[in-house]
C-alpha cells in the first residue's frame, strides 16, 4: 500500500463585536461543515489548508495561527483511500471491462480482499434532501482497482487561521461542482453543531482554539 494520505482541515476565527467567531459553511446536500479537504501531489500541508479556505468560502486574506495538531489515521480496518482517480474494473485484471465512471482521488472505500495487483473494493454514494437524510443511491460501485491506487491510511492535519478580511455575517459561493456553499460566522462559544464526523474534529482542537 502507498504512504498515508494527507488530508487538511481550517479552523478560521475572526473577532467581531469583540465575540471570538468561527467560519462554517452550510454544504446543500451535506450538511455545515468546517473546510477541509486533499492535499494535492507536491502540495505542502500549510498550503493545502489555505487553498481549501479559498475554495470553499473564498477568502483571500487569511494566515495560519497555529497547527493544531493531527490524527494519524482516520480509516477503519476495512476501509482504503484512493490515492489517485481510478477506474474500477469487473475483474482483477486491466483486459475487464471497467467501469463507467472512474473514482475519484480522496474517496474512502470499503476493502474486502486483495487479489495480486487488485484489491477488491466498493464504494457507495448516497443523494440527500435539505433535511441531509438519504433519499435514493447515486451510485453503488463493487469492483477491482490497482493495489498502486489505494492506501490504507489517511492522516488528518489540523490548522486555527485566523483573516482580517471583512466579509458580511454570511455570503454564498458557488462550487467547482456548481453547489452553493452559505459560508458564516458563528459563535466559537459555545461550541458550534457540525456534521459528523467532523464534530470529532472540533472536539479535538476545541480548547486550543478558544485560548
Amino acid at each position: 500500500m502507498n504512504k498515508p494520505f494527507e488530508k487538511v482541515t481550517a479552523f478560521i476565527t475572526q473577532e467581531r463585536n469583540g465575540v471570538k467567531m468561527l467560519l462554517v459553511f452550510k454544504h446543500p446536500t451535506a450538511g455545515i461543515q468546517i473546510p477541509a479537504g486533499s492535499v494535492e501531489v507536491d502540495e505542502d500541508i500549510e498550503t493545502a489548508a489555505i487553498r481549501e479556505t479559498y475554495e470553499e468560502t473564498g477568502l483571500q486574506d487569511v494566515k495560519i495561527e497555529k497547527y493544531l495538531g493531527c490524527f494519524e489515521n482516520e480509516l477503519e480496518q476495512h476501509q482504503r483511500i484512493l490515492t489517485n482517480t481510478t477506474k474500477v474494473y469487473i475483474k482483477p485484471d486491466l483486459a475487464a471491462v471497467p467501469y463507467k465512471d472512474k473514482l475519484t482521488r480522496g474517496l474512502t472505500v470499503d476493502y474486502h480482499s486483495i487479489q495480486e495487483d487488485f484489491t477488491h473494493i466498493s464504494s457507495i454514494e448516497y443523494v440527500y434532501d435539505k433535511y441531509f437524510k438519504p433519499t435514493h443511491i447515486n451510485h453503488n460501485i463493487t469492483g477491482w482497482v490497482l493495489n498502486e491506487n489505494l492506501s490504507a491510511q489517511k492522516k488528518r492535519h489540523f490548522f486555527h487561521l485566523s483573516t482580517q478580511e471583512k466579509t458580511e455575517d454570511a455570503w454564498e459561493l458557488k462550487s467547482d461542482l456548481e453547489h452553493i456553499f452559505r459560508s458564516y460566522w458563528t459563535p466559537l462559544s459555545p461550541k458550534p453543531k457540525i456534521i459528523s464526523p467532523q464534530d470529532k474534529w472540533l472536539d479535538f482542537v476545541y480548547e486550543k482554539l478558544l485560548t
